[in-house]
Formats: structure tokens, C-alpha cells, sequence
């Protein structure tokens, strides 16, 4: 796992976890999943860095549609000379008007330090309060908010306490949080857009599963603050999941045929896998349509590890709810509205 590059911090800060976490394979399920993680290297669809590159790829959303949804989670904190630092964690996606947003949860970790024996349902855990001197705060543009977790389980389902993973690990767990913005400006926040969808089974998430391909491949952007860098977006396809469409792998790995990848338009000398750097972790995963596909919580130069916003949504949103309360989400294109789920 990458630690935060910061020399003048804290012993608080020392304790935050923050990045996308590198894959670590070992006795795992197949020599395929092996070879996924691990085969050769090659040169993949790189990363979009200007408004132009992003046009050209024909999608229905701009560079400032992405940077106006998309947040950077940082920690504040007051150096050993006195004068007031920051240091980059991760990023975040907003999915309400209101402010709620989703991020994985090894970006929170340090907040939740306190609460990581308990799953926290319709809670609000304030990251902004400067426990132990180190203030969470998410930057949406050029303004800066307070942050609050709303929902999150409990360390064990969420990362097991982990640093590295396997990717059947990052499949069983749930490396996510909803939270949400303080004070906002009293306008509405621009968010992301999210499809109805069908219910998926979470009652066995550490069932053992096999990955299989994903069909059809599903063309995706990730966008993200990589540590020490501006905004970008990668682009890529998702071409790996599992039956209950947890998450998605993007891995370097050949699993179509060329006759099948050319009756869907798709070139059929694509080359797969998908790049993420540090601190995309929480960032959103988008397709062409402009509706968010998940988070990706784990990854490297050649292969990004997602989790479905299914997932998100089946762990800590209900289809039933007061009908007097306004929902927390609403889902397209029927409009379908979503509700916190309360303490169980």
C-alpha cells in the first residue's frame, strides 16, 4: 500500500491511509487471474489531460462536467514549524444535489479510526473536527467543504485492515463510504447521474466467486486527483466481474475473440488494461453516457480494480422509505427514489 510522501507531518498523519492500494496475488484461485495481474506490460489507452483530448472521445459529458462532480479529499493539519499543512488522500464523487458523495473507505480510514468496530448507518461521523489535530476536508473546484460520513460498515467488511489485497479480496469487501459536504453554498452541487437497476444479492458477500468476462466489454473514464497532479481521466474498458456484479476488473488480459470484439464495433487489436495512479482511489468510474459504473478502490499502471455502484447503493440505500422524508438519491430514467438505510 502507498503511504503519504510527507516528511514534515504528524504522527497522526503517519496513520492515514490513502491511495489506491496495489495488487498483491498470492496463492490464488487460477493461473489466469495470476496472469491477468501479472502478464506483460504494454502500452494502454493513456490518461486525458485537457477539455480537447476528452471531446475527441465522443462522449456525452465535458472535462468541467467531470471536474464539477468529482472531489479531492485532503487532510489539514499544522506542521512542526506552526504553519498550516495539506496533504492529498484520495478522491470522491458527489451524487446528490445536496451534497452526499462516495469515496472508498481506506481514504477515510483516519476518521473512522474510532468507529471501526461498528457499521454506521444514518450516522454522522465529523472528519472536519480536527480529531488529533487532522481535519478531512473535500475541495469541489475552487471551494472547500467540511466533510461528514453518513454510512459506513465496519472496518473488517470494509478493507479486513488490510494494506494489499487480492483481487477475489477486493470483491468479498465493500471499500466505500457515503459521505457528505458541509455548508454547502445553498445551490444545488452538479452530481452524477445513476441508472435504476436490479436488486443484487449481498446476503453471502464473502462468498468465494470466479471472475469471468464481462460481455460486452464496457468502454469506461475514471477520473481522479493522482498524488502531486492535477486532474485526470483514464480511459479504458472493464473486461473482467463476477456473477453478482460486485465490481469489475480493467486487467491486461485478452478474453474476447476478434470476431466478437468487431460485431461490436470494438477494435479488435484493443489493448486492455486500464491505468490509475495514486490517489484516484474513491474517484468516480463513468461510461460514455455519463452515468456513474462504480469507484475504483484498487489498481496499478496497467490494471484498475472497481466496485459497482450497485453495490453502493444495495449496502446503504432502500427502495422503501417515508414517502414525507426527501429521498437521498434518485435513480434514472423512471426517477426511482432512494432512502438512507436506518440502524439495523
Amino acid at each position: 500500500m502507498f503511504s503519504i510522501d510527507e516528511t514534515d507531518n504528524v504522527v497522526a498523519i503517519s496513520m492515514i491511509q490513502c491511495i489506491v492500494m496495489p495488487f498483491h496475488v498470492f496463492n490464488f484461485l487460477s493461473f489466469l487471474l495470476i496472469f491477468v495481474l501479472f502478464g506483460p506490460c504494454a502500452s494502454f489507452a493513456g490518461f486525458i489531460t485537457s477539455p480537447d483530448e476528452l471531446t475527441r472521445q465522443r462522449v456525452s459529458f465535458t472535462w468541467s462536467d467531470v471536474r464539477s462532480k468529482t472531489l479531492k479529499i485532503i487532510a489539514e493539519y499544522v506542521g512542526k514549524n506552526g504553519t498550516p499543512q495539506q496533504v492529498s488522500l484520495g478522491s470522491g464523487f458527489l451524487i446528490s444535489p445536496d451534497g452526499l458523495f462516495v469515496t472508498a473507505y481506506h481514504v477515510m480510514k483516519f476518521c473512522l479510526e474510532g468507529d471501526k468496530e461498528t457499521d454506521g448507518l444514518a450516522v454522522n461521523v465529523d472528519c472536519s473536527s480536527g480529531r488529533d489535530g487532522v481535519r478531512y476536508r473535500a475541495l469541489n473546484g475552487d471551494r472547500e467543504f467540511d466533510i461528514q460520513v453518513v454510512s459506513h460498515l465496519n472496518e473488517a467488511d470494509s478493507t479486513s485492515g488490510k494494506e494489499t489485497h487480492t483481487p477475489d479480496e477486493i470483491i468479498k469487501q465493500r471499500d466505500f463510504v457515503v459521505g457528505k459536504l458541509k455548508g454547502g453554498p445553498g445551490v444545488p452541487f452538479p452530481y452524477w447521474q445513476l441508472r435504476d437497476f436490479d436488486a443484487i444479492d449481498l446476503s453471502t458477500p464473502r462468498a468465494d466467486f470466479q471472475l469471468m468476462p464481462l460481455l460486452p466489454p464496457r468502454r469506461v473514464f475514471i477520473a481522479g486527483f493522482p498524488k502531486n497532479g492535477d486532474f485526470v481521466i483514464s480511459a479504458g474498458f472493464l473486461n473482467l466481474t463476477e456473477t453478482n456484479r460486485r465490481g469489475y476488473f480493467a486487467a491486461n488480459y485478452k478474453v474476447y475473440t476478434a470476431t466478437y470484439l468487431q460485431s461490436l464495433g470494438v477494435p479488435a487489436n484493443t489493448r486492455w488494461g486500464m491505468g490509475v495512479r495514486n490517489h484516484m482511489s474513491g474517484g468516480p468510474v463513468i461510461d460514455s453516457a455519463g452515468f456513474v459504473v462504480g469507484l475504483v478502490v484498487n489498481g496499478n499502471r496497467d490494471t484498475a480494480g472497481v466496485l459497482s455502484i450497485e453495490n453502493v447503493l444495495s449496502t446503504f440505500f432502500s427502495r422503501a422509505g417515508d414517502p414525507k422524508e426527501r429521498p437521498a438519491v434518485v435513480l434514472n430514467p423512471a426517477r426511482t427514489p432512494l432512502y438512507l438505510k436506518g440502524p439495523r
